[in-house]
């Protein structure tokens, strides 16, 4: 079983079913909080209030647009009052202004705040993007049926409008608008029994049964946790075991193994000093190729130049003969045992290190400028520079030595990924109406204005997908330039996933571009076109695919490469 699959039955089944403000969902975010600090980030939790569920205001209005289309017969004006109030709670409970919902009791909810901040450079501006996946889960509802999912949209408009009609035919019968007749009381009536079937849903969902959350949205939270291990890089762990207890040798066992036991008395005697060391080389003359040793100093002289010959044959018995010593005869073979080039030049300290007599290491610094450009070799190759070691082009060794260094330099990092600041935002409550995301854009909004959402929700079956429009009341478009990105980065790996306009309800990204955030959802569709098993009791961690939380790992992720 793969990471992604694990932390789907992690929240799914071994936690469950975790509605808002309960303890299902206190122990998901610890859950989450633990494999975000394992990862090496700095973990904040945010709690907030929160209701657990806003079907109870949403009932509550239903009803009372009944009673004022009921009351427009003998009181019309009082139920021209109560059905403007609740016309408007009941537009600002779906436009995510807390109307009514408000008032309703709450309980504690957190959001799981972890962000890889990486250092900026002298006068860089870090792009802020911040991934976000709700980890509750929501209810068995009758809304979520097949036949009611098809007719969302309908379900929606019926119910606005039928609100608003209310009031607006108790004003005509209080205006006795029709002469007297019953006319306009009948209008409203009929309204309200258009709103029979919202109050229905709302009466069901309050005593419906939680659902295990496996598709919307332990999927999510899944994929933002692989999206994180793609661009945070593992924490540095010791070798050694904090455990391990010291051991003791005998005498025989220490002798056995070459060591000092832990009583030996150590004995040193002094040694000589050595009479002349190599301590470096000196004052080089680069381009003459010969060092200048101060005698005071302990340093050996130097010669780099054309005493670096490879003797003749029998070149060095007849130094031998002569009295020279080894050290004497090793200079003169050079001090790597270097042989002669094949033009009969001998090496310098400017050939061994790559460098020729016109190399002027201030207009190379300026060219370079930073490891940035460590990965542009044509350019360098054209100049016959290069980022090489040893001798110019004549020790295979150290040139392929020096690439395997620069590959490693350039490649360990993916700059694109791990130059960015991100945030990894996993939400509570957003079922009763978004209230994580709530919580977040006030307490950070200033901090997150310039910043780029990207909401990972319901990504565990079916066909990826990014939403055009999203929200309930009003419908709010994704920000065109994710969008833009969306498509290029789809375009460019050939990847199968499509834009939809059609709006799938509320989700967090709703909250944030209610607010005139940038932001953007990532979720996956069934063949009909539906949120596989959203509410209901069998979105359960059998019908996630692997797959497809890893096609959405992916998608992300390579989104955020090229923000």
């Amino acid at each position: 079983m793969s990471q992604l699959a694990e932390h789907v039955r992690e929240l799914a089944e071994v936690i469950g079913p975790r509605p808002a403000t309960t303890d299902a969902e206190a122990r998901a975010a610890d859950y989450i909080e633990r494999v975000m600090r394992e990862r090496g980030l700095e973990v904040e939790r945010q709690e907030f209030d929160a209701p657990r569920s806003d079907t109870l205001a949403f009932a509550v209005e239903h009803a009372l647009a009944i009673a004022a289309a009921v009351l427009a017969r003998w009181v019309p004006w009082v139920s021209v009052v109560l059905g403007v109030a609740v016309a408007i709670a009941v537009w600002l409970d779906f436009d995510l202004r807390r109307g009514l919902v408000r008032f309703l009791p709450k309980g504690p909810s957190q959001n799981v705040i972890a962000r890889h901040v990486p250092k900026a450079r002298r006068g860089e501006r870090l792009r802020k993007v911040v991934l976000v996946a709700h980890y509750d889960s929501g209810f068995a509802t009758l809304d979520a049926t097949p036949g009611l999912v098809r007719r969302a949209g309908l379900l929606r408009a019926a119910t606005l409008s039928a609100t608003a009609l209310v009031p607006v035919f108790a004003l005509l019968g209080a205006l006795r608008v029709g002469a007297g007749t019953p006319v306009p009381w009948y209008a409203a009536l009929a309204a309200a029994a258009v709103l029979l079937v919202p109050l229905a849903i709302r009466l069901h969902a309050l005593v419906a049964a939680p659902v295990d959350g496996a598709n919307d949205n332990a999927s999510g939270v899944a994929a933002l946790i692989g999206v994180m291990d793609r661009i945070v890089p593992e924490p540095e762990t010791s070798t050694m075991s904090v455990d391990t207890a010291p051991m003791r040798r005998t005498p025989e066992a220490a002798e056995e193994a070459g060591v000092v036991i832990d009583d030996a008395l150590l004995e040193y005697t002094p040694v000589a000093p050595e009479p002349e060391r190599f301590g470096g080389f000196g004052d080089v003359e680069w381009d003459e190729g010969r060092a200048f040793v101060e005698p005071t100093t302990g340093q050996a002289m130097l010669d780099l130049g054309d005493a670096w010959e490879e003797p003749e044959s029998g070149a060095e018995d007849a130094a031998h003969d002569a009295g020279a010593g080894p050290a004497e005869a090793g200079r003169r073979r050079g001090l790597f045992g270097r042989k002669r080039e094949e033009g009969g030049r001998a090496h310098r300290v400017t050939d061994w290190l790559g460098l020729s007599g016109e190399f002027d290491p201030r207009k190379e610094g300026r060219r370079i400028k930073s490891w940035d450009r460590l990965d542009l070799e044509d350019e360098y190759e054209d100049d016959g520079l290069g980022f090489r070691g040893g001798t110019a082009g004549g020790d295979p060794f150290a040139a392929e030595e020096a690439a395997r260094i620069r590959r490693k330099v350039t490649s360990g990092v993916d700059r694109a990924l791990a130059e960015k600041e991100v945030w990894f935002v996993a939400t509570g409550a957003k079922e009763p109406g978004g209230w994580g995301m709530r919580a977040l854009l006030d307490a950070y909004g200033p901090e997150l204005r310039d910043a780029l959402f990207i909401n990972v929700d319901s990504v565990g079956a079916g066909s990826l997908a990014w939403l055009e429009h999203e929200g309930d009341g009003r419908a709010y478009r994704g920000d065109r330039r994710l969008a833009a990105i969306f498509k290029r980065v789809v375009r460019d790996r050939g990847l199968a996933v499509r834009a939809r306009s059609e709006r799938a309800g509320l989700t967090d990204a709703t909250v944030a571009l209610a607010r005139r955030f940038r932001a953007l959802t990532v979720m996956s569709f069934d063949i009909n076109g539906r949120v596989a098993k959203r509410h209901t009791r069998e979105d359960t961690a059998d019908i996630v695919s692997e797959d497809a939380v890893a096609a959405a790992v992916d998608l992300v992720t390579e989104v955020v490469r090229e923000l």
